[in-house]
């Protein structure tokens, strides 16, 4: 026997003592008897030979095993239990090592197949599995890692009653992944490097889904809506049916945990990892409605990089794991949409709500229209959470092409973007704004629990309104004469060009324009002309008006290509509210 189990037995016999003592100590005070007293854990011999699963070891209720595996250079030792429970039992289950060796503790079915394999703690340490899941025969193997490495070691095994939201291992496999209903709580171990728990949710089908919100547009309370949010419908259904789900996974110290979400046929719909130490809570997790069956992997994520990379685990403190459906329903973005081939549908007129959650999140969003149009799209603030808007497009091979951006208010505070040129596909971008932390540009802030709504409001393009962006001579908005114009100044320094083409005119053509200003802004207009290699030269200014006063210039002009900039002349204000007007008349 060794030293261990000696101490280990002389301090069940020192509790049972006790009990005793203060068993009669009852009896002499109350007169009731107190019952048997529990002396502990049965201690067993392991008896050799058990190197096989015909020949295991038989476990049935808590015990404490004396064993010993053979230091045999050519064939290394391994000893075999069969843990067996006439009713479903949870049973943790712990090996210590023999000094200087290595063990490994190994779950397998009756086919020999190693359902898991815990080799965590190291030379020296104990290896700890603390759900093991018997429900009729478990068959549990010891074998040391190194050959010509043996020695005593002590197995224990602790059965007790199955404790309602707890996972249960080996849970790594589809056939064996743990069930759980959507908005139940459910608890879980990293308890090595290399577990994977697997969780199987059933979907609600189309009758038990959350029914759709109302297209009725809610314009905040206490908020200013802004000119974009006008009456528009719900983004309803996507083309293809999804349901927004929340999840959320609490924390393990010294841990970071990989979340995948998966469909039936084990295809990665989702994937996010947290920070060491740190949970996740994410939003808006799309998934399809035709998926019926859902599973949540979780495994520990790699931490450091090289020679340094580990995986966190940790047998005594469990994390908790919740899976909820959103309740923004149809309105909701649909993660994962951090890409433009992954964007989120954005019907025209409509609006979706999402989160900048979790750190570094970028939402995409498609907007598809019946032809040329129009677009304002309002993007409402958040706590904790600068918010940045653009529009964007894909391009082959390369990275995506910001067309426009915008950022004029900070935390909490809206954003918009007006006279979005729409030729049937466009998309929108949100994020967070990137700030610099200790000497390098992140984007560290998030919010899981408010979100955003992005809006849009969508007219024909009919060639009243400037078409963003058209901030360069080769993005300008196309003017004809005698026909008015409106833009806005809006965001700072937002430059606006008009092309006005004169080239099949055979003699100068006489040109009165005349800009209408705004409140707040400045206004001014210039006139250029396009030369044969692109570049534009100057020949005409009006920018000595305040505010909303107009400006005004006449000019004689070549047959040619001509530009007119609109812009504010001190370069520092904007006005996305009031729209100035731009009239180029032929004649004096």
């Amino acid at each position: 026997m060794t030293r261990r189990m000696k101490h280990l037995r002389l301090g069940w016999l020192v509790v049972t003592a006790c009990a005793l003592s203060c068993s009669r100590c009852d009896d002499a005070s109350a007169g009731v008897d107190a019952g048997p007293v529990d002396a502990g854990p049965q201690v067993l011999t392991e008896a050799e030979p058990n190197d096989s699963a015909e020949k295991a070891l038989v476990i049935e209720r808590s015990v404490l095993v004396e064993a010993t595996l053979g230091a045999d250079p050519q064939k290394p030792d391994e000893d075999w239990y069969a843990f067996k429970a006439s009713v479903p039992r949870t049973v943790e289950v712990s090996v210590t090592t023999p000094m200087g060796g290595d063990l490994a503790l190994e779950i397998v079915d009756a086919t020999r197949t190693v359902l898991a394999s815990i080799n965590a703690a190291g030379p020296g340490g104990t290896e700890r599995l603390p759900n093991l899941d018997v429900s009729g025969t478990v068959l549990v193997r010891v074998v040391t890692v190194k050959k010509g490495v043996g020695g005593a070691y002590t197995l224990s095994a602790r059965f007790r009653e199955r404790q309602p939201g707890f996972e249960l291992e080996p849970n790594d496999r589809k056939v064996d992944a743990t069930q759980v209903q959507l908005g139940q709580a459910v608890s879980g171990f990293l308890g090595h490097p290399g577990d994977v728990d697997l969780y199987r949710f059933e979907l609600p089908t189309d009758d038990e889904a959350p029914a759709e919100p109302s297209p009725e547009v809610d314009a905040g309370e206490g908020e200013d809506a802004g000119p974009a949010d006008a009456a528009v419908a719900d983004a309803g259904a996507a083309s293809e049916p999804r349901t927004a789900l929340r999840v959320d996974v609490s924390a393990i110290e010294g841990a970071s945990i990989d979340l995948q979400l998966l469909t039936e046929a084990e295809a990665v719909l989702f994937q996010s990892r947290s920070r060491e130490s740190s949970g996740l809570s994410l939003r808006n997790v799309g998934v399809r409605q035709s998926d019926r069956v859902l599973y949540v992997a979780i495994r520990s994520g790699a931490i450091g990089a090289g020679k340094d990379a580990r995986r966190g685990f940790d047998t005594e403190h469990s994390y908790t794991l919740t899976v909820v459906p959103e309740e923004a329903g149809a309105s909701a973005e649909y993660e994962p949409n951090d890409e433009i081939a992954r964007a989120t549908e954005l019907p025209p007129n409509s609006y979706r709500e999402g989160f900048i959650n979790p750190r570094g999140d970028v939402d995409h969003f498609k907007l598809t229209t019946d032809g040329p149009s129009i677009v304002k799209a309002q993007l409402s603030g958040v706590e904790r959470v600068d918010l940045q808007l653009s529009v964007v497009r894909p391009v082959e091979g390369k990275p995506d092409e910001v067309l426009l951006k915008v950022n004029e208010g900070g935390t909490k505070e809206p954003e918009l973007l007006n006279n979005v040129r729409c030729d049937g596909v466009c998309w929108f971008r949100v994020e967070a704004v990137a700030r610099k932390v200790d000497g390098k540009w992140v984007k560290e802030d998030e919010n899981p629990d408010q979100s955003y709504r992005l809006t849009t409001a969508v007219t024909p393009d009919d060639g009243s309104e400037e078409r963003e962006p058209n901030n360069t001579a080769d993005t300008a908005t196309p003017l004809a004469l005698g026909r008015p114009v409106r833009g806005t100044v809006y965001p700072k320094r937002d430059v606006d060009y008009f092309l006005l083409d004169l080239q099949d005119r055979q003699v100068k053509t006489p040109l009165s324009a005349q800009l209408i200003g705004v409140l707040k802004v400045d206004v001014g207009l210039y006139l250029h002309r396009r030369e044969a290699d692109g570049k534009l030269t100057l020949v005409q200014t009006s920018d000595s008006a305040k505010g909303d006063k107009p400006e005004s210039i006449r000019f004689s002009v070549e047959p040619g290509v001509y530009v007119f900039e609109v812009r504010d002349t001190r370069n520092r204000e904007s006005n996305f509210q009031d729209s100035y007007q731009l009239t180029v008349d032929e004649g004096s």
